[in-house]
């Protein structure tokens, strides 16, 4: 008889420890049982300042206003996406859905992802409830079920490196996620338990170990020896200190494939200049794809403080905003979305590269390009645009398409609540609508709820 690879992968078992074998085991096994629904979707919401022109992604073909869907086979890109042009099969443009529920301005905060107005131009406000980035999270858990990484911290901040708070993804309401803005301790968080620049990472991770199992082991005593009300509490916090005892537990199991997949420490994740600490960020999150850590990164790009020196501009997204560079606005975007197109073509090539059941990783991956600021530096909300990268596991019918819906207040226009209902109930919520409505449009008989079933496979 003749011994296939998937008769190899069959003798893959995962045993009574299963719970601390790593996702490529999982994966592995999934494969042999003929079930590559299995493989978990990957989502990487990369978040950019000063909006997203609608122009800017449109290739000339589609450079119209009505409503459409069509193929982006043989279709030329715009030259500031032209790195992305190898991957056009696995490309995707969706525009025409708008944001009117949100505040406008420099930034919709939280709003971007939560669909709702949020407190003011320099006030994130109240977090109404958990972002949908968060949300499908949710959906596909690893040992760090949501990595946040920025650049800096909100719109107009000059924060840097370092925990930040960048006012854009919460996983519940009233609790933002935390980002690291800084490459060189996010290479130490993530890939520390098995490598680190000096070897530190991991022997920090040893003593880390060792005091989770004194602390499980100290509580569970102290327990029985406190009053019944005070119980509870006592279980929370043993609930917290148990949960991580398991991810290091995992992340120990997993310490020969991190090895494998880390990315080399370089000056590159020490580097001060904006450009490179991007690229830096990239690497990080793809690797801990890869390395099966996480499969949900929010990456945040740049904020209104940030200066493209590397691209030779001088003036902060916020100055190019209000046309004060001695170039065209139009020129400084191009230049600053051609460098962001070619971070997403690179982290989309290494993706591409890993097989994974009869495909890749890129084909169970959904990059989404987008702003917190919708279509424009004083964003007005009409028009929230996206591109996105990646097969999405084949839950949608979106690579390979241009998508434009009808203008706001039109029939058959939609909302960016429509768009994110669609991904959740994609990827595993069937929540009836995602976010606030548009009260204008619900008043005019023109607001739709719910996914957009044409996008859904």
């Amino acid at each position: 008889m003749t011994i296939t690879r998937r008769h190899l992968l069959q003798g893959v078992t995962l045993g009574a420890g299963s719970g601390l074998f790593t996702p490529f085991l999982r994966q592995l096994k999934a494969q042999a049982d003929g079930n590559d629904r299995q493989f978990p979707t990957r989502f990487i919401f990369v978040v950019k300042s000063s909006g997203i022109v609608p122009d800017g992604i449109t290739p000339a073909k589609f450079d119209g206003n009505g409503a459409c869907n069509e193929s982006l086979e043989g279709v030329e890109l715009p030259a500031s996406l032209s790195a992305l042009e190898p991957f056009k099969d696995q490309l995707s443009m969706v525009q025409g859905l708008s944001g009117k529920m949100c505040r406008g301005g420099h930034s919709s905060w939280f709003g971007a992802m939560g669909v709702y107005m949020t407190g003011g131009e320099h006030n994130r406000g109240a977090i109404l409830r958990a972002t949908a980035d968060s949300e499908l999270a949710k959906l596909h858990p690893a040992p760090f079920n949501h990595i946040g990484l920025a650049v800096r911290g909100p719109a107009l901040s000059k924060t840097y490196g370092g925990t930040m708070y960048p006012g854009i993804t919460a996983v519940a309401a009233n609790k933002e996620l935390p980002f690291q803005g800084s490459p060189d301790r996010a290479f130490e968080q993530l890939f520390g338990s098995a490598v680190s620049a000096d070897g530190s990472g991991a022997r920090r991770f040893q003593v880390k170990s060792n005091l989770f199992d004194f602390m499980v082991e100290d509580i569970k005593k102290l327990e029985k020896n406190i009053p019944a009300p005070e119980k509870p509490k006592l279980d929370a916090y043993l609930n917290a200190f148990e949960e991580l005892q398991v991810r290091h537990s995992r992340l120990t199991g997993m310490k020969d494939g991190i090895l494998k997949h880390a990315p080399n420490f370089t000056d590159k994740f020490t580097s001060e200049v904006e450009e490179v600490r991007q690229e830096a960020h990239f690497d990080i999150a793809t690797a801990a794809l890869i390395a099966g850590l996480t499969n949900c990164v929010t990456l945040r790009l740049d904020n209104l403080s940030t200066i493209y020196k590397g691209l030779g501009l001088v003036k902060p997204n916020h100055g190019i905003g209000h046309d004060e560079s001695s170039r065209t606005q139009e020129e400084c975007r191009d230049l600053i979305r051609t460098h962001h197109a070619g971070l997403l073509a690179g982290m989309a090539a290494k993706l591409r590269a890993v097989p994974e059941g009869d495909g890749n990783m890129l084909d169970n991956t959904m990059i989404i390009y987008f702003s917190d600021a919708a279509n424009k530096h004083h964003a007005d909300c009409l028009e929230w645009p996206y591109l996105v990268l990646g097969g999405c596991g084949g839950r949608l019918n979106l690579p390979g398409r241009y998508v434009r819906y009808s203008k706001y207040g039109e029939k058959g226009c939609r909302t960016i609540g429509n768009w994110w209902t669609t991904l959740l109930n994609a990827y595993g919520n069937p929540v009836e609508h995602y976010g606030n409505e548009d009260l204008v449009l619900k008043q005019n008989g023109a607001s739709f709820r719910g996914p957009l079933e044409e996008l859904i496979a």
